[in-house]
């Protein structure tokens, strides 16, 4: 039987990152200069490992910003970005009425957002991280379920949930999820049976992506 790899891939920046936004799943936020950079960066570190063309699975956020840093990926390993299979499944936390507005004005009403270690409060009115779990185990049940080599292009925070379930990580005392460490933008993070190699990028990454 085939062995199930999971290159989990986060976007890169985007225009509201660098304004300290939040942002929407349903809005399209451009990748910056830097962004582009960091998803080029991110294609030739996972040609290295699989080399040109490789029989893979390729998922992907149905976000803008999450599409387009695979359209650079997909350029430099020579996936067909068509392919691509896009579900709403690997989408950000959804942040509710607080999308769209800056951290600073929503902290100014509320308080801070931000817990340790790069992860947010969620909002009233926006998605607990057990809902995260919910959709990411439809995902794992379905099209992440086949076996072989899956490139997934997501977000920073529910990509930590997914690495959480997949990885093997303690349940976060306050969230009730399991959930990995933070990476930068522009990383990929490898898991095969259970265990978490960091392939590309490191720790201390942003908030919400």
């Amino acid at each position: 039987m085939t062995a199930t790899r999971y290159f989990i891939m986060r976007h890169g920046e985007t225009v509201y990152n660098l304004a300290r936004v939040l942002q929407s799943n349903t809005i399209h936020t451009p990748l910056t200069r830097l962004g582009c950079d960091q998803a080029t960066r991110m294609g030739e570190a996972l040609r290295a490992e699989l080399g040109p063309r490789p029989q893979v699975h390729v998922h992907v956020s149905d976000t803008g910003r999450a599409l387009q840093t695979l359209a650079l990926i997909a350029e430099v390993v020579e996936l067909d970005w068509f392919a691509a299979q896009p579900t709403a499944d690997l989408r950000e936390i959804e942040m509710g009425s607080w999308c769209l507005r800056s951290y600073d004005a929503v902290e100014t009403e509320v308080g801070s957002i931000r817990l340790p270690d790069h992860l947010l409060r969620p909002a009233p009115d926006g998605e607990a991280y057990p809902a995260i779990v919910a959709r990411l185990s439809h995902w794992l049940a379905g099209p992440g379920a086949q076996p072989g080599d899956h490139v997934v292009v997501m977000h920073g925070i529910s990509s930590r949930v997914l690495r959480g379930m997949l990885g093997g990580y303690p349940i976060h005392p306050e969230l009730g999820v399991a959930v990995a460490p933070s990476l930068v933008q522009g990383s990929i993070a490898l898991i095969e049976g259970g265990c978490e190699t960091v392939l590309f990028g490191s720790a201390q990454g942003t908030e919400h992506a």
